[in-house]
């Protein structure tokens, strides 16, 4: 599937990559709280019990040592485990499955330069069984490619957004099995697996200079921060991205 991207990475590729892996929360949700980075045990509360998220170091036992390019495009953007099975839905991969093939690339290239760590994956908490996992794949998760917009930089951004960031998985509401409710998006969520507020500009009419100070330091409007969860984000992730990149977002951001 993506056996033409299997060359070697350049530098580029793998800084592209870890400025993905920053706005998609990768460490954060990989990292448990005394853990080495990516080494998994993060606990993720949510209705249907706690996750915990997997080991991402090239290990080979416990981590993706023995994965292939085509296994990390199968987990991100169809929610597929390697030989089969599906993983749970508290992993973004209904928002991931729109990641182009250059940017599961990146981010695979990136993953890849991590140290090894021998860290064994923690078991999820949750008495949902296979076959629930089974139906709400099978009933509520389609694969789609990102479908670009007219204007190329509010694509860019929306992309970020929608995508990469996968924002929508918590400042959207969900129905009770979970699903996000992707036709109002970004209009707020109190569900798991942590709610984020109403981000529509028709709701906050901040402007691009909010924006900006909120994406690059965390700080709103009225000189508060922005909540832990969000902050790590911003750190991570909308802090460290390229200014284009992040004028992107804000353009995206403000078109809602």
């Amino acid at each position: 599937m993506l056996a033409f991207l299997t060359g070697v990475a350049t530098a580029q590729d793998v800084a592209r990559g870890e400025r993905l892996a920053g706005l998609a929360s990768c460490a954060a949700c990989h990292t448990s709280e005394h853990g080495a980075p990516y080494a998994g045990g993060y606990p993720v509360a949510t209705d249907f019990g706690t996750f915990y998220g997997s080991n991402l170091t090239p290990d080979p036992v416990h981590g993706l040592g023995a994965w292939t390019l085509d296994d990390f495009a199968d987990a991100l953007r169809r929610g597929r485990r390697p030989g089969g099975g599906h993983y749970w839905a508290a992993f973004p991969f209904p928002s991931f499955t729109a990641l182009t093939d250059a940017d599961v690339a990146d981010l695979w290239a990136y993953l890849r330069t991590l140290p090894p760590n021998p860290t064994p994956d923690t078991p999820h908490d949750t008495k949902k069984t296979g076959v629930e996992r089974w139906a709400w794949h099978t009933f509520f998760f389609s694969p789609r490619p990102w479908e670009p917009l007219p204007d190329p930089v509010v694509d860019q951004g929306a992309y970020l957004v929608q995508v990469v960031g996968h924002c929508p998985e918590c400042h959207t509401p969900r129905t009770r099995l979970g699903k996000v409710q992707r036709d109002e998006g970004l209009s707020g969520s109190d569900a798991f697996p942590h709610g984020g507020p109403d981000i529509r500009q028709s709701t906050l009419q901040w402007t691009d200079g909010d924006w900006r100070t909120v994406l690059e330091m965390g700080m709103l409007p009225d000189g508060d921060f922005v909540g832990r969860g969000m902050y790590a984000i911003v750190e991570h992730g909308t802090s460290k991205l390229l200014p284009e990149e992040r004028e992107a977002m804000i353009r995206a951001l403000m078109a809602e």
